[in-house]
């Protein structure tokens, strides 16, 4: 991690713990004048960072990378691309969770599907009222 990335993650460390939603991180980073596409590297390192202090392993290690299929291709916007897979790297979802995140914007939203259109589904449970926000969504 580089120096200025370290020093951003010690800070939300003192200011955030593991139940705090990612939503409040999220302000806070926007109210320090962060984009959207920084905004998800901190929040992907900081979940990172919160789960190998709980004794997980490194996302690298734990699974394969996602790659988008010909009928996804297009459709998502980088950053809410690369937001679903920080969640999944995180173990914020797990695999199953992930695909029925996706099939689930695929099917709701008409054109492309932004950052807005992905947080909303995460944080709603899938928007079947199934889940708390900031909690690991459960697919039965």
């Amino acid at each position: 991690m580089e120096p200025r990335l370290d020093r951003l993650i010690a800070e939300l460390r003192r200011r955030f713990g593991r139940e705090d939603h990612v939503s409040e991180v999220e302000a806070w980073l926007s109210s320090q004048g962060y984009d959207g596409g920084q905004i998800g590297t901190i929040v992907s390192a900081w979940l990172t960072d919160i789960r190998l202090k709980e004794g997980g392993r490194p996302p690298e290690e734990s699974w394969p990378v996602r790659v988008q299929g010909p009928h996804e291709r297009g459709r998502f916007a980088a950053d809410a691309w690369g937001y679903l897979l920080g969640l999944r790297a995180t173990g914020v979802l797990a695999a199953m969770e992930l695909e029925h995140v996706i099939d689930r914007l695929l099917m709701q939203v008409d054109g492309r599907i932004s950052l807005e259109d992905a947080r909303a589904v995460v944080d709603t449970g899938f928007g079947d009222g199934g889940g708390s926000p900031g909690e690991p969504l459960i697919v039965h």
